[in-house]
């Protein structure tokens, strides 16, 4: 990401600036809000193994929630080259999904997050990169894959509603791990492993989110 589509989503993480976040559209990352699709594959999206793509995951306890693999087609005319790894909150408006989102950046979700690229049988570690906390930069996720925590975040939309991946009755906010710059496409394995328990999350509903960012006007 560059330093000029950061800087668009440039604030401090109090709870009045992340209810601001959570309703911005700006450079490549705008809230993934459900809007009716025209048209709806009917595939079941626990089978897709293309991006864009989502898994069910728990966030309570500690342990890992995501091991799939997928393959990684190129990006559309709208998204950018960058892919999202995060996960999706799925509430029934508006107000409880931007309460959950809060809560979720604040509780500091640390998490282990690693993506390897499978070809010709070898494999290789995909570096990424995570947004500050704050939103003012960027920092390269260590070898181990550890990052401290969610940030707020979206991705191209117009993606998942091809894919058959958007109720409009329903609402949905992003948020991210990590994500990996300029990604070619091809055979990759995506592992999350979270690194503390959050009772406090049982039973809320999350997803996997598998996603390129939108491209940047």
């Amino acid at each position: 990401m560059t330093t000029m589509l950061r800087a668009t989503r440039s604030m401090l993480l109090s709870a009045a600036t992340l209810l601001a976040l959570a309703g911005l559209a700006a450079c490549g990352r705008e809230a993934d809000t459900a809007k009716p699709s025209l048209e709806v594959n009917k595939e079941n999206p626990a089978m897709r193994t293309e991006v864009p793509l989502t898994r069910p995951i728990a966030l309570d306890e500690a342990g890992e929630v995501v091991n799939v693999e997928f393959e990684l087609p190129p990006p559309g005319p709208n998204a950018s080259p960058d892919l999202m790894l995060g996960m999706r909150l799925v509430r029934p408006d508006a107000e409880s999904g931007t309460a959950l989102s809060m809560r979720l950046v604040e509780a500091e979700i640390a998490a282990k997050v690693n993506l390897i690229r499978i070809e010709d049988g070898a494999i290789k570690r995909v570096p990424l990169t995570r947004d500050a906390p704050n939103l003012r930069g960027s920092f390269q996720v260590s070898p181990d894959g550890v990052v401290p925590g969610l940030t707020m975040s979206g991705v191209d939309p117009s993606l998942l509603h091809s894919a058959g991946l958007v109720d409009a009755a329903v609402y949905y906010d992003v948020l991210q791990f990590a994500y990996a710059e300029n990604i070619q496409p091809g055979h990759y394995r995506l592992t999350v492993e979270l690194t503390g328990d959050h009772p406090e999350f049982r039973g809320e509903s999350a997803e996997l989110l598998v996603a390129y960012f939108k491209k940047a006007k």
